[in-house]
């Protein structure tokens, strides 16, 4: 015990945080696990009265955060440096924006942008007919909705928020609870209401990880069986969730400048690579207006979007949009304690508008091209995905509209890979984060030591594989949104610090 002690002061962790966080996982874990149909029951039951009740206070939420940042950005406040006039970057514009972009997206959007217009067209919100040409075209705009710059301006306000405090306050420890140093109270990291604020970033952190891989590594085993030829089933799930460890493990060890950089680098450009592919397989005509009636549905119809839910009841928006909204939210802390970390020398204007407008670009592109690849695969009669969806569901519908690529098999390890290293790189940022939000405040290490990041990075497996073992999709994904609802209700709060640290 002594050793472990000598150990933790060693790497400057505040040890009420680091077991109270530990605890929570491990519970977490064990919840699911002993009594799977409970947990079902519970989880699905705090899910549905979450929706009903707090339903319309995330699409409220989700505008002010837009309306809100797009006020900095164009005021004074915009000019406003991270770290001081003479400060400078850290990081190449390149590796920053795609740090910034893999942080903040994870897996999802390659899992995703091929196949959620499918469950779109078919049930289409403001009374359009079902697989009409305007439902098709409304399909497309939803996922540049859900995944566009709404999604960035939820986590704009913790990353501003965070990104002041640490730099303004020269700390050593970077935690959620630090975001509202500008409401007053001194020393808030070390104070009940500030510990409360952590525990609720870790409990939000583990149960959005846990959701988030525990919903991709049915995909990549379907992927995985398809490239191998071998037999999908639990052996293959738990190998998969192995690899992603070992690789996080790995390149969180290394740190930001020689791991989390450097993967983030290559799957940008790998993402571009597959991208181009695409476009080139591809009838460019058809992909063309697929894209253009999509993007032009996103702008005419953004306000009727984003409203839809809020003065009247709308199941569409409480299966969709309120859940991609509770999601970005859930991920919101995270990610902007990350792009905090790296954004050093940055004014809040560029680290704002390259968060709206190099974050969106990158989720349109995935769904443009190749969710426009895949509508036109049904629009075409040459595969029906929509039929595939309700047959063999979205994980094997997902590696199914790649196969229809030329060179198929190098295409589908290629989607593999980049949704591996997706992963990777987003639980890396969640590693190195956990990390810091252990650390002592007053300590002298500026970056957490090596053996503390790699051993997030194991312990962050542990959710999603007992997600993996309890098998049910539904349950990752409402995990999400029920550790999303404590971390909404901070964010008005973080918008009060930022105000009044920017005032002073």
């Amino acid at each position: 015990m002594e050793a472990i002690n000598n150990q933790l002061h060693r790497l400057g962790v505040d040890k009420i945080t680091l077991f109270i966080s530990l605890f929570s996982v491990i519970f977490i874990a064990t919840f699911i696990t002993y009594d799977a149909e409970f947990a079902k029951t519970i989880i699905d039951l705090s899910y549905q009265s979450i929706v009903g009740v707090f339903g319309p206070t995330y699409l409220i939420l989700t505008l002010f955060c837009f309306f809100f940042l797009i006020f900095l950005s164009i005021t004074k406040f915009g000019n406003y440096k991270l770290g001081g006039n003479e400060a400078i970057t850290e990081f190449s514009y390149f590796s920053w924006i795609g740090m910034l972009f893999c942080s903040g997206i994870g897996g999802g959007i390659i899992y995703w942008s091929g196949v959620e217009w499918s469950y779109y067209v078919g049930n289409p919100p403001f009374d359009i007919n079902a697989y009409s040409e305007e439902a098709y075209s409304l399909a497309t705009a939803y996922g540049l909705f859900h995944w566009g710059i709404s999604a960035w301006s939820i986590y704009g306000i913790p990353a501003i928020a965070l990104s002041i405090a640490f730099y303004k306050y020269n700390l050593n420890s970077l935690r959620l609870s630090s975001s509202l140093s500008g409401l007053g109270i001194k020393d808030i990291e070390s104070t009940f209401f500030g510990r409360f604020i952590d525990l609720i970033f870790i409990l939000a952190t583990v149960g959005a990880a846990g959701g988030t891989i525990g919903s991709y590594i049915p995909m990549l085993s379907s992927g995985f069986t398809d490239i191998f030829n071998i037999n999908n089933g639990l052996y293959l799930d738990i190998l998969v969730i192995c690899l992603c460890v070992g690789l996080f493990g790995y390149s969180v060890y290394k740190g930001l400048d020689r791991g989390i950089k450097n993967l983030s680098n290559f799957n940008l450009l790998l993402a571009l690579f597959f991208l181009i592919i695409i476009v080139f397989s591809s009838n460019q005509r058809l992909l063309l207006d697929t894209s253009s009636s999509g993007l032009l549905y996103s702008i005419t119809h953004f306000w009727d979007m984003s409203t839809l839910g809020i003065s009247e009841e709308s199941e569409f928006a409480k299966e969709w949009t309120i859940f991609y909204w509770a999601w970005w939210v859930a991920f919101g802390p995270l990610v902007g304690l990350f792009i905090a970390r790296i954004s050093k020398g940055r004014t809040l204007r560029q680290v704002i508008l390259g968060m709206l407008f190099f974050g969106t670009l990158g989720t349109w592109l995935f769904y443009m091209i190749l969710g426009g690849f895949a509508m036109n695969l049904e629009l075409s009669g040459e595969f029906n995905v929509v039929q595939s969806m309700n047959t063999s569901g979205h994980a094997n519908t997902a590696i199914a509209v790649v196969k229809n690529l030329p060179l198929e098999t190098i295409m589908v390890f290629i989607f593999c890979l980049i949704t591996i290293i997706f992963v990777t790189t987003s639980y890396d940022s969640m590693s190195y984060v956990i990390s810091y939000h252990v650390m002592k405040t007053s300590n002298e290490n500026k970056e957490p030591g090596r053996e503390l990041r790699l051993f997030w990075a194991i312990i962050l497996g542990i959710l999603p594989a007992a997600l993996v073992l309890y098998s049910d999709h539904s349950v990752a994904l409402d995990i999400i949104l029920i550790t999303s609802l404590p971390l909404m209700l901070i964010y008005p709060l973080m918008a009060i610090s930022i105000y009044r640290e920017l005032i002073q």
